[in-house]
């Protein structure tokens, strides 16, 4: 008997030690997409690898177009933010490294903004359920790093449509010279980047 309630106390521990690193990396994702969705870059920082340089510059882009931009273009941006959903389809993990695969609703802004460029109208899209959007399938890679899972690699799943919102609809927001003069900077800004400034 003793032994019989030795093995199921072990098999336990097993089981609830595989659930756990399958539900690690989950967790991690979650918040990593959670504080990026709410503008809380310095929690998402936290949650990716020391290794990586394409995320945390990606996130530094994101922070420095948001700086940048007027509050109309900024208000656009945000609320394509947060109209982006994601869905943790899968989670595989061996060893050290983790796979975690995500559906993503995101805002179709060219869309969006054949229809209107006014904050508030796509506010109303929005909440009315009439806002163009489109599907995207994407990947989160996770190591094990100081002892807890990290992101090492996005692919695919960005819900934010920043730069792109900010260069290449800027015109049809702000006019011609302002996205120009928004272009200008945030090719300097990538090209800073790109020198390690």
């Amino acid at each position: 008997m003793r032994k019989l309630i030795s093995v199921l106390f072990v098999a336990m521990i097993v089981f609830s030690g595989i659930s756990y690193a399958q539900d690690a990396p989950r967790i991690v994702v979650e918040k990593y997409l959670n504080a990026v969705k709410n503008n809380d870059y310095d929690r998402a920082y936290s949650f990716i690898s020391k290794t990586d340089t394409t995320i945390i510059t990606w996130l530094q882009l994101l922070q420095y177009v948001k700086k940048i931009t007027p509050a109309r273009l900024t208000e656009v941006i945000d609320l394509a933010h947060n109209a982006a959903r994601q869905e943790i389809v899968s989670i595989s993990v061996g060893g050290n490294t983790a796979f975690v695969k995500i559906h993503s609703r995101i805002p179709n802004m060219e869309e969006t903004l054949r229809i209107t460029q006014d904050p508030e109208e796509i506010r109303s899209l929005l909440d009315r359920g009439g806002l163009p959007m489109k599907e995207r399938v994407g990947e989160c890679t996770l190591v094990v790093e100081d002892g807890d899972w990290k992101i090492s690699r996005v692919k695919g799943i960005s819900s934010d449509q920043a730069a792109e919102i900010a260069t290449d609809f800027a015109e049809l927001i702000l006019g011609k010279d302002e996205a120009k003069r928004i272009s200008k900077k945030i090719d300097e800004f990538m090209k800073g980047q790109d020198k390690g400034v």
